[in-house]
C-alpha cells in the first residue's frame, strides 16, 4: 500500500468519525493553510509512518506497514468547561478508532491496532492533548 492510500484511508476514517462540536473546518490538515483565530476548540492530524517491511525474501512476499495516525486536541488555555469538550472529542475519536476497526481506500485496508491519548500540554494559547493512533497495513 502506497503511504498516500495510508494516509487517505485514515482521514477518510477520521471525517467518517462522528465528532462532538467539530466539522471539517475545524481540522488543521498537514502543510495546509489553517487558521485558529475565533475558535475555542479544533483538531490537528498528522500522518507518521514507522516502519515497512517484507514477510519474505521471495517474489509476491508481503509488505507490512507500520505507523501512528496522530490526532492532536486544541482548546483554549484556561477556558473553563472547554476541558469537558475536549474529553467528550478525545472519547468520540478512540471511539471511531477503535481496537480491530478498519479503513479501507483504494481496496486496500488499513487495521487500527490501538489508541493511547498522553497527558497533554500547554501550546501558546491552547491545551493540547495527542491521540496516538497505531496502524497495521499487510499487502
Amino acid at each position: 500500500m502506497s503511504y498516500l492510500d495510508t494516509k487517505q484511508a485514515l482521514i477518510t476514517k477520521l471525517l467518517a468519525t462522528s465528532i462532538t462540536g467539530i466539522t471539517v473546518d475545524d481540522i488543521a490538515f498537514e502543510n495546509n493553510n489553517f487558521n485558529p483565530a475565533g475558535k475555542t476548540k479544533y483538531i490537528g492530524c498528522y500522518f507518521i509512518p514507522a516502519s515497512s517491511d517484507t514477510t519474505g525474501k521471495e517474489l509476491g512476499a508481503k509488505q507490512e506497514q507500520r505507523g501512528i495516525f496522530q490526532v492532536s486536541v486544541y482548546i483554549k488555555l484556561n477556558g473553563g468547561t472547554y476541558i469537558n469538550e475536549q474529553l467528550q472529542i478525545i472519547d468520540d475519536l478512540l471511539t471511531g478508532f477503535a481496537y480491530g476497526s478498519t479503513s479501507t481506500y483504494n481496496v486496500k485496508t488499513v487495521s487500527i491496532l490501538e489508541s493511547t491519548v498522553n497527558s497533554g500540554s500547554e501550546n501558546e494559547a491552547w491545551y493540547k492533548r495527542d491521540v496516538s493512533i497505531n496502524y497495521l497495513i499487510i499487502n
